[in-house]
């Protein structure tokens, strides 16, 4: 059937954002010249994101926030997989994560849970900021709230962590405005992180989201609701969408910092990756390497250039062998 959307990313042409908007018409660039691609989610009424963030240890050389965005109507295959894979490795409700990958059962069940993962019709999208950069909102005209007066629902949070909440909440709204339509619905289940800690922040975290996302929205969203993963009912249902982010970021998190103490980042990553890099990293960074499901991949890491201190973005390529 013909579509009258030739392209699934929608431009956000809005010059006020700034490097977000640039951003954007990358997207849009790469999307056209089949570089990326990217997935219908228009059709279904409730466009659903999880989200989880890595790289805030001290060894860490980048920080990575890890989205996946999908169609919530069309995540039926995914349900029955999922539980199929608990069943018979994780009867016992324990959640699965990049950190606790060190005993036996999570092992054992890591590849059959990415296997389902990968029929989450939807976007994985992992973006990898150079931990050197202090804001990256400083002079962009759209981040108002960053310098707005009035900040006295975000005290709850030290200037650290606001910059934090701000980046979760920009990206967030970027791929909310370039993947959703009007009058959908839209439910976001984040990590319970220190962005979102507390009911004081889970409320300052709904605040800043409706405003900032406000201005990349072209559009009339219908109900907007924003829990945590301590909405989860013991089903696993919505911890398990955040753990396919909470794996992909940590695996790139301690790869990216291998290969810096190594001698650099590449453009482009070919895996099984070197020795340095733990089993498991390897193990998830080679499934994101396989496109053509309809969970799609998108890697960006952000930095800044050395000479003019400007941002920076560039598609990470991840190659994978067979």
């Amino acid at each position: 059937m013909f579509s009258l959307v030739p392209y699934q990313w929608r431009h956000l042409d809005n010059g006020v954002l700034g490097f977000m908007n640039n951003f954007s018409a990358d997207l849009r660039r790469r999307e056209m010249r089949r570089e990326i691609a990217m997935p219908d989610l228009r059709h279904g009424s409730t466009l659903v994101v999880a989200s989880d963030y890595s790289g805030y240890h001290q060894s860490a050389r980048y920080e990575a926030l890890s989205f996946v965005v999908g169609d919530l109507e069309a995540c039926g295959e995914w349900e029955e997989r999922r539980q199929g894979v608990r069943k018979l490795h994780l009867r016992d409700g324990r959640r699965i994560s990049y950190k606790s990958l060190g005993d036996r059962r999570r092992q054992r069940a890591l590849l059959p849970f990415l296997g389902a993962a990968d029929s989450v019709r939807g976007l994985l999208a992992v973006f990898l900021v150079d931990r050197r950069i202090v804001s990256l909102f400083s002079g962009e005209q759209c981040t108002q709230a960053a310098a707005d007066p009035a900040l006295g629902p975000y005290k709850c949070w030290s200037p650290g962590v606001f910059e934090r909440a701000l980046r979760i909440v920009h990206l967030a709204s970027f791929l909310v405005a370039g993947l959703s339509r009007a009058d959908q619905d839209l439910m976001w289940i984040t990590d319970e992180d220190d962005v979102c800690a507390n009911e004081t922040q889970h409320r300052a975290l709904v605040t800043l989201f409706a405003r900032i996302s406000s201005h990349y929205l072209p559009h009339e969203m219908r109900h907007m609701r924003l829990g945590t993963t301590r909405s989860d009912t013991g089903a696993r249902d919505l911890e398990d969408l955040v753990s396919i982010a909470d794996l992909a970021a940590g695996a790139l998190v301690e790869s990216w910092t291998v290969h810096q103490n190594e001698g650099g980042i590449p453009a482009d990553v070919l895996v099984p990756l070197a020795q340095g890099v733990a089993r498991k990293a390897r193990q998830i960074l080679a499934w994101l390497a396989h496109d053509g499901q309809p969970l799609k991949r998108l890697v960006y890491l952000i930095d800044e250039d050395s000479n003019s201190r400007r941002l920076r973005r560039k598609l990470v390529r991840l190659h994978g062998e067979g």
